[in-house]
């Protein structure tokens, strides 16, 4: 497993200021965070909202470590908290979408 600070993003999300509008928004994987979230307790609830606005504003990269280990262009996974990881795919230069949240080692599509 390779652990970076993802670089090949940098083209299609810059990081801005908070003072600025979110730059992406997400675009699927909205049922997969409800359903996850239904059984998640506050404390990774917290994370995982905190590191999917990172992704919103560009600073994930910064912020988190990043896993590239799907082979696809545009998606990886990020380390939340502890095991904690959701997998994030960019469909468009805006729009981002989630095709995995779980734990390291757990069923992944």
């Amino acid at each position: 497993m390779l652990i970076l600070k993802w670089e090949r993003m940098a083209e299609y999300h810059e990081p801005v200021g908070r003072s600025h509008l979110s730059r992406s928004r997400l675009g699927s994987g909205v049922e997969l965070l409800e359903r996850w979230a239904d059984g998640a307790g506050q404390v990774a609830k917290n994370a995982m909202y905190q590191a999917l606005f990172a992704v919103l504003d560009g600073s994930v990269f910064q912020s988190y470590d990043i896993v590239d280990d799907s082979g696809r262009e545009n998606e990886f996974t990020v380390i939340v908290k502890d095991d904690l990881i959701v997998r994030v795919c960019f469909h468009e230069a805006n729009m981002f979408g989630i095709s995995f949240i779980g734990h390291v080692g757990s069923a992944t599509p």
